[in-house]
């Protein structure tokens, strides 16, 4: 993409905006902003004391309801039900080009690990905006809305999270050989339990420290473009699996308690449901990133996801060895004969580049 011919193009958003592009004092500056799994690409323009963010992502293939429809659908349904996401200033679909409001440079992850930081408070507020989204968030929300599956089906989580890990962990990360069938029973009862939940439900899918920004004092919420129905718990075992901040264990078990007394009405007041959804989804989300770390860190050549596996692995031992033991027999005996076999290699982070699966999503 030419940015040069995308600027001349912008001149007059830009200006409608208030932005000078004349070549003088005050006139626009560009400067990239980093980005994480996605292969969108963001830029800071500015403009004496005036800033926006430019969004260029690669428009839809014809016929298909692509990721920016989806980002502008979803993002102006959740502006209206209150939620608090970044104003789209304009958006070109046919060229995947959008001019957002600048929520600055401060995710959760840096409030997070500011010295003296109070994690207590901090992720009270994170969970009331969870909770905010989860409850305002399904009122008119849209199967249409939805460019990649609209549900969280057993379908769904089978081929892009069980069978992800599989491939794009177990044999192109680890170099192990496991067939479909070795695994398939334990998948599919995986599938069918994590894919129950009431239809109503809505979910982010990537609810993590880098997609929350603070901005002004309040936080904010980005990256909401692969919205679905589906079970909420899925964004509380996100958030708690989190990558780039680490809860102890005490806190992990406050936030659970917080958030059953803030959406148990979600659930219809049962508790048994919510847990066991949890559970099941909490241990799918293990399994996707780990998938995703591989696929970005070897496939794509972003080794920075590496350094996240071998907790991420260790999380996923836990589990297996925790609430859901015996559960999944086959998957937890392959698991503990690896951890056997390659513990020191998984830890050390001795992972070569090998050719792995395509994937249509990258979620990390």
């Amino acid at each position: 993409m030419d940015l040069g011919s995308v600027l001349q193009d912008l001149r007059s958003p830009l200006e409608g905006l208030g932005m000078r592009m004349d070549g003088l004092e005050g006139s626009l500056t560009m400067e990239p902003l980093a980005g994480d799994g996605s292969d969108r690409r963001f830029f800071r323009l500015r403009s004496g004391s005036l800033r926006v963010v430019l969004l260029c992502s690669s428009p839809p293939k014809e016929g298909k309801t692509g990721e920016d429809l989806s980002y502008q659908l979803i993002g102006t349904h959740l502006r209206r039900q209150g939620i608090p996401v970044p104003e789209i200033l304009w958006s070109d679909l046919k060229r995947g080009l959008f001019l957002l409001e600048d929520l600055g440079d401060c995710h959760l992850q840096k409030l997070a690990s500011r010295p003296g930081r109070n994690l207590d408070l901090i992720y009270g507020e994170v969970l009331r905006l969870l909770v905010c989204l989860h409850q305002k968030s399904r009122k008119g929300f849209r199967e249409d809305f939805c460019f990649d599956t609209p549900r969280y089906s057993p379908s769904f989580i089978y081929t892009r999270e069980l069978e992800y890990f599989r491939k794009a962990f177990l044999i192109h990360c680890l170099h192990e050989e496991v067939h479909e069938a070795e695994l398939k029973h334990d998948f599919q009862k995986l599938a069918e339990a994590a894919g129950t939940f009431p239809p109503s439900l809505v979910f982010h899918r990537d609810f993590q420290s880098r997609n929350v920004m603070v901005f002004q004092g309040k936080l904010k919420l980005i990256d909401f473009q692969g919205m679905r129905f589906g079970p909420p718990t899925y964004d509380l075992a996100s958030m708690l699996l989190d990558p780039y901040v680490q809860l102890d264990g005490r806190l992990q078990k406050n936030i659970l308690k917080l958030y059953w007394k803030l959406a148990c009405k979600l659930w219809n007041g049962k508790h048994r449901d919510f847990r066991k959804s949890y559970e099941s989804v909490r241990l799918c989300r293990n399994l996707q990133v780990l998938g995703a770390y591989g696929f970005l860190g070897l496939g794509k050549g972003k080794k920075q996801f590496l350094r996240y596996i071998p907790r991420a692995w260790n999380q996923l031992l836990q589990w297996l060895a925790g609430p859901v033991r015996g559960r999944y027999p086959q998957l937890e005996k392959r698991l503990r004969e690896i951890e056997r076999r390659k513990s020191h290699f998984i830890h050390r982070r001795q992972f070569a580049p090998a050719q792995c699966p395509s994937s249509d999503r990258s979620e990390a």
